[in-house]
């Protein structure tokens, strides 16, 4: 694992609309994070979202919705797993930051704060690695998000 989230809390309850099939931010939300850096490192991640950030959740092929949801409206941190996962490719791990497998590891780490046992997690984060993985979503910024989100780190 090259990265650890260690914690994760939203500033408040996110409020989405449908919007073209997806997931739109009505007002900004602030995601903070504890992560174990991979030098070692402790740092404080706080990640703004602004109004109009647009997500599809966390892409789960319906057959697999019983086991895993692709959106949970009882659990927001859940929710934004996905949307932190879909930000960080969109950027490609803002801008070479976090590699593709630490993003990866920010999402599971997400999910398993969010309540998720570690198998969902894992098994999220697999289904990421091999319908998600490829070179069509890296870097991939269709929703324009990329600058819809504002990361700022320091030390814990």
């Amino acid at each position: 694992m090259a990265v650890k989230v260690l914690t994760a809390t939203l500033d408040r309850e996110p409020a989405w609309e449908m919007y073209c099939g997806t997931h739109r931010l009505v007002f900004t939300v602030n995601l903070t994070m504890e992560i174990l850096m991979r030098d070692g490192t402790t740092k404080k991640a706080v990640a703004t979202f602004v109004p109009g950030f647009r997500c599809d959740g966390l892409s789960v092929p319906f057959v697999f919705r019983w086991f895993l949801k692709d959106w949970d409206e009882s659990n927001p941190l859940y929710n934004m797993a996905g949307a932190v996962h879909d930000w960080l490719y969109a950027t490609k791990g803002n801008g070479g930051m976090f590699s593709r497998e630490e993003c990866d590891d920010i999402f599971r780490g997400i999910l398993r704060e969010a309540g998720n046992s570690r198998c969902k997690a894992g098994v999220a984060d697999k289904a990421v690695e091999w319908f998600a993985g490829g070179k069509n979503y890296w870097g991939n910024d269709d929703y324009a998000v990329g600058s819809l989100v504002w990361l700022t780190i320091r030390n814990a």
